[in-house]
């Protein structure tokens, strides 16, 4: 006796890019195709931003060996902000020294 198939019968065999390639076949969906694109260019985004916080933040430390407090080293006319429209990191004067 053959083994029943719990998939969809129209992605039957294809997996995840075939259901992907279903939708953004022009004549089956167009409307799905910009809601399609928006929520993968946000994705893209959300995932590029993570990626720089993860090596640009001061607080992230990957390595506790040599760096154990990398936010110490932090200057304060550094940028680490992604954005910040009211400061403007270059004419910042350097803190005074106690």
């Amino acid at each position: 006796m053959a083994e029943t198939d719990t998939k969809l019968p129209h992605t039957r065999g294809k997996g995840v890019w075939g259901i992907i390639r279903k939708l953004f076949v022009p004549h089956h969906e167009p409307s799905l195709i910009p809601l399609l694109v928006l929520v993968g260019g946000a994705g893209c985004c959300a995932g590029l931003y993570l990626a720089r916080m993860a090596i640009k933040h001061p607080d992230a430390s990957w390595d506790k060996k040599n760096s154990p407090e990398p936010w110490n080293k932090v200057a304060a006319t550094e940028q680490y902000k992604f954005y910040s429209p009211n400061i403007d990191y270059k004419k910042l004067e350097p803190p005074p020294k106690y």
